[in-house]
C-alpha cells in the first residue's frame, strides 16, 4: 500500500477498523511495507473510540434535529429519552435526530415508543456489518444467545453454560470482542452496547412473522408464545421475568400491579399468573430457559429433554416434580425458591456442573448428591432453615467451591466433608451457629480459601477440637490441623480473644491473606513472622489490640518524586527512605486504637516511662509539659486522647507537646519551614555529627490535616543525600490557633554529615501551619554547635 498511494512526509495517516485484531504491529508494517525490525510501536498508537457523553450527545442529536443547539420545552423530555437510547452512538444520534426534524410532540412520542420494539433499519444496517463479517454460524449463534440471555452475567459462569451447549465458548468470545460485538468490564462480566443488543435481537425478530418459530425468545414474546401454546421445534432459548413483565407494564399505564385478566391475546396483569407445562411439548430442541417468578401447573413429561441451562427464580412448589427428568442439565439455578425439597434420593443429573439454591428460605435439608458426579459449584447462600448437609456431600470430588454464607441455623457438618478432595473455597460466613467442624477438613488437599466469618468457634468446648494439637505453656492453642494449602483464610467477628488464639501458626506456610478483624485480642502470636508469604493482614476495629509482633515484609516506601518530581537533583543511590507506615492495601489496621507497638516498626510510650535526664538528652529541653493532648494515629485511623507519648520509629525518636516556643536549647531558629546552614569545621578531625534535634512548632491551617502525612527532610545538599521522616502519630492542637510543640531526636550514619556541608531541614506541611523552627547537631563527642540563618535563604526545593 504504501507505494501504491504517495503520502507526504510528516504526514498523519488513521485507520479505522471493527476488527481490533487487524491494528498490530505486524499489519502496520504490512500495510506501509516497513522493515521488520522498524519500531511500529513508536509509529503507531492505538485509540479506542468512546461513545459520547450525555451532554454531547444531546448537542449533536439538537443539531440533527433542530438545526442548533436548543430544544422546545415541549420536546425536551423525548428528546432525552431518545439520547438516552442512543447510548451515546454518532451514527443513531444523527439518523433518529434527522428523522424527527421538523415533526409534531405527538410524532416523538411515537417514535420513541416504536424504537422499544422496533430499532431504526438505516441504523441496523450499518451495524449488522459487524454481525455479517462473523466468519461461521458458530460465533453468530453465540452471539445471538448472549444477546438474549448473557448481557451483564459473568463470563466464566455464561462459558460453563455454553459450553455445555456444544459451543467452542472460549475462542468464541475472543471474536466477538475482536469485531467490537462485545465488551468484557473489569468484573469479567459480558457487556454490550443497548444498540448492538438490539441488532441481534432485531436479527431474531425478522427470522419469523410468526414468534413461535423464532429461535429465541424474550420478554414479552416468550409470555405469549407461552400462554397461546404457540411454541415451535424451531425455539432454542427462551427467557421470562414475570415481575420485571408486570413492573415495565405497571410503569407504562401508571398503574398499580393487581388487575383482572384478560384474554390471552393481552398480557396479563396479575400477580397470580399460571401456566401450563403443555406450552413446552413442542419445544424439542429447547436448551436454555429462564422462568423467574413463573408459576407452572401440569405434570413436566413434556418438559424439554434436551434443556442444558434452567434457571427458575422465585419456584413456588415446596417439593421438586416428581416427574422431572432432564438429565443433560448443565446449570440448575433455583435461588429464591419456596422448596422444602429439592428431589428424591435417586435423582441423577450426571452432567450438572452448577447446583444454585441461593435464599431458599424454606430449605431444611439438603438434597442427596449422588446423582451429581460432575458437580463444581455448590451454592446455598442465606438458606436460614437450612440444618443439615447431606452426608452425601463427600461424594463430589468435582466440587471446587461451596458456599453456605447465612445459613443461621445449621450448627454442623458432616464428616464426609473431609471427602472433597478438589474443593478450593469453602464460605460459612455467618453461619452464626456452627460451633463445630469436623476434624477431617485437614484432607482437603486443595482448600485454598476458607471464611468462617460470624461463626460460633469461639464459644464451644469442642467447637476447634480439630484445630487443638496439643495444649502447652498455659492458655493457647495450634491451628496445625489446619490445611496446610490454605491461602486465604478469614475469621473476622468470631469474638476470638488471646484464650482461644492460636499460639502457633507455622503449618499455615501457603498462607498469604489473614483476617483477624473485629476480634477482642490484645496481640498476635510471635510465629506470625514465619508466615513469609503472607502479603495481606486485615487486623481492622481490633479495639483491644496493643501489640502487633515481627512481620514478614509489610512495609511501603515513598519514593521521593511523590514530593519532588523526577528532576529533583536528590534522585539516585544517595537517597534514604526511611520507612515508616503500612501499605494500606496490605495491611490493615484501622480501629485498633489502643495499638501502641509493631516489632521493629513503632514503639509509643507513656513519657511518665523516661527518667528526666533520658527527656533532656533525647530532646534537648529540661521539662516537657505533661498536659493531656490529642494524638492522631494514620495507621489505624485513630484518636487517642493521653499525656505526652514518645514516639520511637526506624531510629527516630520524637513526640509532641503542648507549647508555643522553640525550647532555649536550640538558640537558632527560623519562622519558615526551611532552615540551611553549613556544617562548621570540627575541632578535631575524628569528630563526626552523630545526631539532630528539631523542634517544630505549628498549628492547624486546615481541618484536612489528617488526610495526609507531614514530612520531615534532612538533606546534604554537598553530598547529594537526603532522609525522610515520616511519622505515624501526629498531635491534634485544640483549635486553630492553639500551637504545639513537635520534637524530633534524629540519628544520623557516619560520614553522612562533616565539615563543610551544606546542609537544608524542611517541613512538608501538608495542612500544618509553620510558626517556628529550631534545629541544633551534635558530633559523636557532644561538642555543641549552633548557627544562625539571616545570610542563607529560605523556601522549597
Amino acid at each position: 500500500m504504501g507505494t501504491q498511494i504517495p503520502f507526504h512526509p510528516g504526514s498523519k495517516i488513521i485507520i479505522t477498523s471493527r476488527n481490533r485484531c487487524l491494528l498490530n504491529a505486524h499489519f502496520i508494517s504490512q500495510m506501509f511495507e516497513l522493515e521488520a525490525s522498524t519500531n511500529c510501536g513508536g509509529l503507531s498508537k492505538l485509540f479506542e473510540v468512546k461513545e459520547l457523553a450525555s451532554s454531547e450527545s444531546l448537542q449533536l442529536f439538537n443539531w440533527y434535529a433542530f438545526g442548533h443547539n436548543s430544544v422546545p420545552e415541549s420536546s425536551m423530555a423525548y428528546a432525552r429519552s431518545l439520547v438516552k437510547h442512543c447510548g451515546g452512538l454518532p451514527l443513531a444520534l444523527q439518523v433518529l435526530g434527522s428523522s424527527l426534524s421538523s415533526k409534531s410532540v405527538s410524532s416523538w412520542k411515537s417514535a420513541l415508543e416504536k424504537l422499544e420494539e422496533i430499532p431504526d433499519r438505516k441504523i441496523q444496517e450499518i451495524l449488522r456489518i459487524s454481525y455479517d463479517s462473523l466468519e461461521d454460524d458458530h460465533d453468530k449463534n453465540l452471539f445471538l444467545d448472549i444477546v438474549c440471555l448473557f448481557i451483564e452475567k459473568d463470563r466464566d459462569y455464561t462459558t460453563t453454560i455454553l459450553d455445555g451447549c456444544d459451543y467452542y465458548t472460549t475462542i468464541g468470545i475472543e471474536n466477538l470482542v475482536g469485531r467490537s460485538l462485545l465488551i468484557i468490564n473489569e468484573k469479567n462480566k459480558l457487556m454490550m452496547h443497548q444498540m448492538i443488543r438490539d441488532m441481534g435481537r432485531e436479527i431474531i425478530r425478522q427470522e419469523s412473522s410468526d414468534i413461535g418459530k423464532r429461535s429465541r425468545l424474550w420478554h414479552k414474546n416468550a409470555f405469549d408464545v407461552i400462554r397461546e401454546k404457540i411454541g415451535s421445534r424451531t425455539v432454542k432459548c427462551l427467557t421470562i421475568d414475570l415481575k420485571g413483565l408486570l413492573e415495565d407494564k405497571a410503569k407504562r399505564t401508571n398503574t398499580t400491579l393487581h388487575f383482572p385478566k384478560h384474554s390471552k391475546s393481552q398480557f396479563l396483569m396479575s400477580n397470580d399468573v399460571d401456566m401450563e407445562t403443555q406450552a413446552f411439548a413442542k419445544m424439542k430442541r429447547l436448551k436454555l430457559l429462564q422462568l423467574d417468578y413463573v408459576r407452572l401447573k401440569g405434570d413436566f413429561k413434556d418438559f424439554p429433554k434436551r434443556l442444558r441451562w434452567l434457571r427458575w427464580h422465585g419456584f413456588c412448589m415446596q417439593s421438586f416434580p416428581v416427574d422431572f427428568d432432564i438429565n443433560e442439565l448443565v446449570v440448575l439455578d433455583m435461588r429464591n425458591s419456596k422448596l422444602k425439597q429439592v428431589w428424591k434420593d435417586t435423582e441423577c443429573l450426571p452432567n450438572l456442573k452448577i447446583l444454585n439454591l441461593n435464599h431458599s428460605h424454606s430449605l431444611l435439608k439438603t438434597p442427596s448428591f449422588s446423582g451429581l458426579p460432575s458437580v463444581e459449584k455448590l451454592m446455598l447462600k442465606d438458606c436460614i432453615n437450612l440444618v443439615e448437609v447431606d452426608q452425601s456431600i463427600g461424594e463430589l470430588k468435582m466440587l471446587t467451591f461451596l458456599n453456605l454464607k447465612d445459613c443461621t441455623r445449621l450448627r454442623h457438618l458432616p464428616r464426609t466433608i473431609g471427602s472433597l478432595i478438589s474443593l478450593e473455597e469453602l464460605i460459612l460466613s455467618g453461619c452464626s451457629r456452627l460451633d463445630d467442624v469436623p476434624r477431617e477438613l485437614h484432607n482437603m488437599e486443595s482448600l485454598k480459601v476458607l471464611n468462617l466469618d460470624e461463626t460460633a468457634i469461639y464459644q464451644s468446648r469442642l467447637g476447634l477440637h480439630w484445630l487443638l494439637l496439643k495444649r502447652s505453656r498455659g492458655l493457647g492453642f495450634s491451628w496445625a490441623s489446619l490445611p496446610g494449602c490454605l491461602v486465604k483464610l478469614s475469621v473476622e467477628s468470631c469474638k476470638l480473644s488471646n484464650d482461644v488464639m492460636p499460639n502457633d501458626l507455622c503449618n499455615l506456610a501457603s498462607l498469604k491473606s489473614l483476617n483477624l478483624s473485629r476480634n477482642p485480642i490484645h496481640y498476635l502470636p510471635e510465629s506470625l513472622k514465619n508466615l513469609t508469604k503472607l502479603d495481606e493482614l486485615l487486623l481492622t476495629s481490633c479495639t483491644e489490640l496493643q501489640m502487633i509482633p515481627k512481620l514478614p515484609v509489610l512495609l511501603n516506601v515513598f519514593e521521593c518524586k511523590f514530593i519532588f518530581g523526577d528532576n529533583s537533583p536528590f534522585q539516585g543511590s544517595g537517597i534514604i527512605n526511611l520507612p515508616c507506615f503500612f501499605s494500606s492495601t496490605r495491611c490493615v489496621i484501622f480501629g485498633c486504637e489502643k495499638l501502641t507497638e509493631v516489632e521493629n516498626l513503632f514503639k509509643l510510650e507513656p513519657i511518665e516511662n523516661f527518667e528526666a535526664e533520658e527527656i533532656r538528652r533525647l530532646f534537648n529541653v529540661d521539662s516537657i509539659n505533661r498536659n493531656r493532648l490529642q494524638l492522631y494515629s494514620y495507621l489505624t485511623d485513630s484518636i487517642m486522647l493521653a499525656t505526652p507519648q514518645v514516639l520511637q520509629e526506624c531510629g527516630i525518636t520524637s513526640t509532641f507537646v503542648v507549647g508555643s516556643e522553640v525550647p532555649i536549647r536550640f538558640k537558632h531558629g527560623t519562622n519558615e519551614h526551611r532552615i540551611s546552614f553549613f556544617l562548621p569545621t570540627p575541632s578535631h578531625p575524628d569528630e563526626k555529627i552523630h545526631r539532630f534535634s528539631l523542634c517544630v512548632v505549628f498549628s492547624l491551617a486546615s481541618d484536612q490535616m489528617l488526610e495526609l502525612l507531614p514530612s520531615v527532610y534532612i538533606f546534604n545538599e554537598t553530598k547529594t543525600i537526603m532522609q525522610i521522616y515520616r511519622p505515624s502519630f501526629i498531635g491534634i492542637p485544640q483549635t486553630n490557633d492553639n500551637t504545639m510543640l513537635w520534637l524530633i531526636h534524629w540519628p544520623v550514619t557516619d560520614c553522612q554529615f562533616e565539615g563543610g556541608d551544606l546542609v537544608s531541614c524542611m517541613v512538608v506541611p501538608i495542612h500544618l501551619s509553620i510558626r517556628k523552627f529550631g534545629v541544633t547537631y551534635e558530633s559523636e563527642h557532644n561538642i555543641g554547635y549552633e548557627y544562625g540563618f539571616s545570610h542563607l535563604s529560605t523556601g522549597i526545593i
